[in-house]
């Protein structure tokens, strides 16, 4: 069976993605967006679960949180309900969580939502059928946070899963660009 490029870059893709999704998360924190060579949030339009086309644009004075996320990635179900928490304690004061479901069909997706007794929405669930955004947004593996500020500025990025959304290293950067 021969594969075409891109069916060779998404099985790339998703062979990186779970290598680091094995590895250690000891490391995880806020980095600076220079070490994925992002300054501004690229362009985000996907559908959301529900078809609607969500553009990020649209969040402009915003802060947002855009994760990179597999159901079949363990550090990412074990991440989601500290992206929830992250929506439910800031979203009325300005954050936006988006969580950009990687190469997954819908009914996996509400598989998984519905497994874990989440509701559909609790966060905006973005679908990236084809990994075009993920490439795009220079993320490396999953899960991968990535923070944008009011302006449109990349603030920040997480690799690796983040643990605990009440401690100071995450809540910390999220805070201070809330109140900017």
């Amino acid at each position: 069976m021969k594969l075409n490029k891109p069916a060779i870059d998404l099985v790339l893709t998703l062979a990186f993605s779970i290598l680091l999704c094995f590895t250690s998360n000891a490391i995880a924190q806020w980095r600076p967006a220079s070490e994925v060579g992002l300054t501004k949030a690229p362009t985000l339009q996907l559908n959301n679960i529900s078809g609607k086309l969500i553009d990020i644009a649209s969040y402009k004075g915003k802060v947002i949180v855009v994760n990179f996320w597999a159901s079949w990635c363990e550090p990412c179900r074990e991440e989601f309900g500290e992206l929830i928490e992250l929506q439910e304690k800031y979203g009325s004061k300005g954050l936006v969580v988006l969580a950009v479901n990687l190469a997954e069909m819908k009914p996996r997706i509400t598989q998984f939502l519905k497994g874990n007794a989440i509701a559909e929405n609790a966060i905006e669930i973005l679908m990236d059928r084809n990994s075009t955004i993920y490439k795009s947004w220079k993320a490396r593996g999953i899960p991968t946070t990535f923070l944008i500020g009011r302006t449109g500025k990349v603030e920040g990025v997480w690799i690796g899963a983040i643990e605990n959304a009440d401690s100071d290293e995450v809540t910390g950067k999220i805070q201070s660009l809330l109140r900017q």
